[in-house]
């Protein structure tokens, strides 16, 4: 066992860096960790766009110009990739294999990665960050970066699910159906509005999901149900079984999209018309639906809150990034609580966040945009994207995933396994098979057998 007594050399380092963090605190972190002429140096890896003038780059590079130069801090970014590379490469960092460099001082990163690199090794933001601004934070968005009590992430810019669609040829479809935008507040409506879809375009799916872990686990927890035993998957739970053979039956009709990767693709190749996935999607959708013998048609967005069962309370998923620190001296960990402050400030965050297609992390942020004080959208896309958010703001509760190591790739496993089992059950189907309830509860059960 490791010596952590005072007069053991690990010991009294550890009591030397408590002192000075405790010191700096009760003078109000003055700066003397810190010396303009000597400028700390800190290394940041993210996932906000590989392109130069990028918006994260470009705050980087005012807070060098800014705060950073008259403190001496310099943020230097050396990693710029999107969310699955970067957790990849953090980990062999931490697990030093052959070829892996060295841990960036700074990251940004989702929850299961800190659970894979190990949380004992990040710093504490409580450390830096008094209460009353912690308090200024989003709760629930606090809570998903903390592990036994310790803050390791800080939120910096958190996604919602919102339901995207296709207003061209929903306009034209609800015109000659019937079914309209307030339909497409529950699944009930939803379901219903597949199978109508699913006539009126000649054999069309009419929505995808980007996570069906999401739509299981969420809708399970607004039925009043428990998606999660520990860290397994509660499979005997009764609501969660509803929601599931709601899906499968329409899936099984072929309401459902089955296709591997995104919604925004699969709508932007006409193969669905509406998709369930990620506030950040609105960046990659185009202007244009083209169909395989390259005619195209407008594709003119509205955006909705995810639907919800009729007996279901309004939940939203939570997910996005946050910063994370690796333990180091105080003078670092002090330098970059004074970035991680900064880069969460409402006049920071807002203008970030809405470029990227994220929600702001602070509360006053969403009463800005609220009143729409903030920004001003030239895009309808945005303005209607943004008045979801701020509506769910108001409306929802939000649901905090559980944290745990194995959570990504049960995430990555149950979506993955799914559509596979549904699309082989469709394939073997008639257009107009009937689908009993007996076929349904034997494809749960081996969909259950599949997963564990």
């Amino acid at each position: 066992m490791a010596c952590k007594r005072p007069g053991c050399p690990g010991g009294g380092i550890r009591l030397l860096r408590l002192v000075l963090i405790i010191c700096c605190l009760l003078v109000g972190c003055s700066d003397s960790l810190l010396d303009p002429q000597k400028p700390v140096t800190l290394t940041l890896w993210h996932v906000f766009g590989a392109q130069t003038d990028g918006p994260m780059n470009g705050l980087v590079a005012r807070f060098n110009r800014t705060v950073g130069r008259e403190k001496g801090i310099v943020v230097n970014v050396t990693a710029v990739s999107n969310s699955t590379d970067i957790h990849f490469a953090l980990v062999a960092a931490a697990k030093k294999y052959p070829g892996a460099g060295s841990l960036p001082d700074m990251f940004i990163t989702y929850p299961k990665t800190v659970f894979a690199i190990g949380p004992e090794r990040l710093m504490n933001w409580k450390d830096w960050l008094p209460e009353e601004k912690r308090l200024e934070f989003i709760s629930s968005f606090v809570e998903e970066g903390t592990v036994d009590g310790r803050l390791v992430l800080l939120p910096v810019a958190k996604s919602l699910n919102v339901l995207f669609i296709n207003a061209t040829i929903f306009d034209q479809f609800a015109m000659e159906s019937g079914v309209s935008y307030d339909d497409l507040a529950t699944w009930e409506g939803m379901f219903a509005a597949a199978t109508r879809y699913y006539k009126w375009s000649g054999g069309k799916a009419f929505f995808k999901y980007d996570d069906w872990l999401h739509y299981s686990m969420l809708n399970t927890v607004s039925l009043g149900g428990n998606f999660f035993q520990g860290e397994k998957i509660n499979f005997r739970d009764e609501r969660f079984r509803k929601v599931w053979h709601r899906l499968a039956e329409s899936a099984l009709s072929g309401g459902v999209c089955l296709l591997g990767g995104y919604s925004t693709t699969a709508m932007m190749t006409g193969e669905t018309l509406c998709g369930v996935g990620s506030t950040a999607s609105v960046l990659y959708f185009k202007d244009t639906v083209t169909y395989p013998d390259n005619t195209t048609i407008p594709l003119r967005l509205k955006i909705l809150p995810v639907p919800t069962f009729q007996e279901g309370r309004l939940l939203a998923v939570q997910r996005g990034g946050g910063l994370g620190v690796i333990k180091s001296t105080p003078q670092k960990e002090y330098a970059a609580s004074i970035f991680g402050r900064w880069l969460t400030d409402t006049e920071n965050n807002v203008p970030f966040v809405t470029a990227t297609g994220y929600s702001p992390v602070k509360e006053d942020a969403h009463m800005a945009l609220v009143k729409e004080d903030w920004p001003s959208f030239t895009s309808d896309s945005y303005k209607d994207l943004y008045k979801t958010i701020s509506n769910m703001h108001m409306q929802h509760s939000f649901y905090v995933p559980p944290l745990f190591e194995g959570y990504g790739e049960m995430e990555r496993d149950f979506s993955e396994l799914q559509r596979e089992i549904f699309s082989k059950y469709r394939k073997s189907l008639r257009n107009d098979a009937q689908i009993s309830p007996e076929l349904l509860h034997s494809i749960f059960q081996e969909f259950e057998q599949s997963l564990d």
